[in-house]
């Protein structure tokens, strides 16, 4: 009986790493341009924040905004923190039905179908200056405003500098004066965690009724 406790309580400590806040990848896109950038933007709950990265990988585009779908909810603190690069991400809206983000920036004519009942972009940014800055990856905390990782319905990306064919940034950059409007749904979920402290707590339980009243053999 001992050794089944040990196997056991090894088997939850193997565990532990697992457990912690499930991270949503978008990486599959629809584009208005024929091809899409290689955007990869994972969203994950940080306490009362959201860590939010987007990179393009293989780097052929550089973004220049990004819009959130997150249902029907309202966003009433639109604190972001942790930016980088520095100086870079600025909220240029929230609770929008607009499709701008800044100067030179906007999806017009991407055919999106926003989440019922408000059909709104919860969460809209600028990314960068238009004209090629060199960027890849942009990341920043957002306010949670009480909501997770399920609820992002969809998100959009402006990007400029598209390139073409197998060309990439910056190498290839004569062949990278295009622009792209693309958007995804249905980000996937890295850790399931409500599946992984499920699994935790049933085994916990089980460790403590094999150890109730039960002689050491």
């Amino acid at each position: 009986m001992t050794s089944l406790r040990s196997l056991l309580a090894a088997c939850l400590i193997a565990l532990l790493p697992a457990i912690g806040n499930a991270t949503v990848v978008f990486d599959s896109w629809t584009s208005n341009e024929g091809n899409s950038g290689n955007y990869i933007v994972t969203i994950t709950l940080n306490g009362a924040f959201f860590d939010v990265e987007l990179t393009v990988d293989p780097w052929n585009a550089e973004a220049l905004g990004i819009f959130f779908d997150l249902g029907d909810a309202t966003i009433a603190d639109d604190t972001i923190q942790n930016q980088a690069p520095a100086g870079e991400i600025s909220v240029f809206a929230t609770d929008t039905t607009g499709d701008t983000c800044g100067a030179g920036c906007n999806i017009n004519g991407l055919d999106v179908m926003l989440a019922d009942p408000d059909q709104e972009w919860e969460w809209v940014f600028s990314l960068g200056d238009a004209g090629f800055e060199g960027i890849q990856t942009f990341s920043w905390q957002m306010a949670a405003n009480s909501l997770g990782e399920e609820d992002f319905a969809m998100v959009a990306i402006r990007a400029q500098q598209l390139c073409s064919g197998d060309d990439l940034l910056p190498e290839d950059s004569g062949s990278c004066g295009g622009s792209d409007k693309s958007y995804s749904h249905g980000g996937t979920q890295e850790i399931s965690e409500p599946g992984t402290l499920a699994l935790f707590g049933l085994g916990l339980g089980l460790l403590g009724w094999l150890g109730r009243g039960r002689t050491v053999s």
